[in-house]
């Protein structure tokens, strides 16, 4: 499905579920096809530490952001049981990431 998608022109594939894609085979099939959105898993965004979510945000910014294409976040929503502290630790790690 997804040579169908870049051939006609989808641009992002959002969300980016975690348990359910890889997205560094996707990245890597179809190299500068697709901006990837989310892969932040949610069950730890809400029932984590924020210690282990910046640990888990690093992994992925590691993983994925070389080459650019990659936005990370939650889900298509961020559902009111993530706890505040886990979510601003995503954005804070998020931003901070390479500076």
């Amino acid at each position: 499905m997804l040579d169908t998608l870049a051939e006609i022109g989808v641009q992002g594939i959002h969300p980016l579920e975690p348990k359910s894609m890889d997205p560094l085979e996707i990245k890597t099939r179809w190299p500068g096809s697709f901006c990837l959105l989310g892969n932040i898993d949610l069950d730890l965004m809400a029932r984590g530490t924020p210690e282990q979510v910046r640990s888990h945000v690093l992994q992925r910014l590691d993983r994925l952001n070389p080459g650019g294409g990659f936005l990370p976040g939650v889900s298509n929503t961020v559902p009111e049981y993530v706890k505040f502290e886990n979510y601003r630790c995503m954005i804070e790690t998020v931003y901070s990431y390479g500076v």
